[in-house]
């Protein structure tokens, strides 16, 4: 065999391998359920292009928590471990286990609903998701909004919030935040396991409502 042919086959071979990992990539992240990209080939191009994004440093300029948290978030206890696993990839952003019941899911839809009627807010398309509705404020910034499929949320927290919400465990800073307009402080919480953990979730989505956002 000659160096010419070795070479053709070690390309070939690079060539398939890397076409059935990109073929188990594509049905991983289609799995995740809707989001803001297609769930097309060329729409796990432009996520591949984020994940690359999302691997270098974050911004940090902006989250310094000045305030204090709101009491509500300052007196969160620590999520119980284990955390959900997160999927690897930044659009969308979800868990991949862990995944709340469908009847808390539908009450923390319930509660932005709620949220919206309350505070003179309201609910419209998520400008980030493009799937699902949002809690938006009345400066048109979107407040935070709910993923059917897992039970997950994303949410714009004040800085000392988000930091409160981090060191608890309940959840963890998007992948590209503060990028692409991305807010600083955009949080992905996880799932509610039970109704007390679904209380935790939904004392933070009421100090977002209140408090502005980073």
């Amino acid at each position: 065999m000659t160096g010419r042919t070795v070479l053709r086959t070690a390309v070939l071979g690079g060539a398939l391998a890397a076409a059935r990992w990109a073929r188990r990539d594509v049905r991983a992240w289609r799995a995740l359920g809707p989001g803001g990209l297609p769930p097309t080939w060329w729409g796990w191009l432009r996520m591949s292009a984020l994940r690359v994004l999302a691997t270098l440093p974050a911004p940090t300029a902006g989250t310094a928590a000045a305030d204090d948290p709101t009491p509500t978030v300052e007196a969160l206890p620590g999520r119980a471990t284990p955390r959900p696993r997160v999927a690897p990839y930044p659009v969308p952003h979800r868990v991949l286990d862990q995944r709340a019941p469908a009847a808390l899911v539908a009450a923390l839809e319930r509660e932005l609903e709620d949220l919206a009627g309350r505070h003179g807010l309201q609910m419209a398309t998520s400008r980030w998701e493009r799937h699902h509705v949002a809690l938006w404020s009345d400066t048109d910034d979107e407040i935070a909004h709910v993923h059917p499929v897992d039970g997950s949320c994303h949410v714009v927290l004040a800085p000392a919030d988000h930091a409160v919400v981090l060191a608890r465990g309940w959840g963890v800073v998007h992948p590209l935040a503060g990028r692409g307009g991305l807010p600083r402080t955009y949080t992905l919480l996880f799932p509610p396991r039970d109704p007390t953990e679904a209380e935790n979730v939904v004392a933070v989505l009421r100090a977002a409502a209140v408090e502005p956002g980073g």
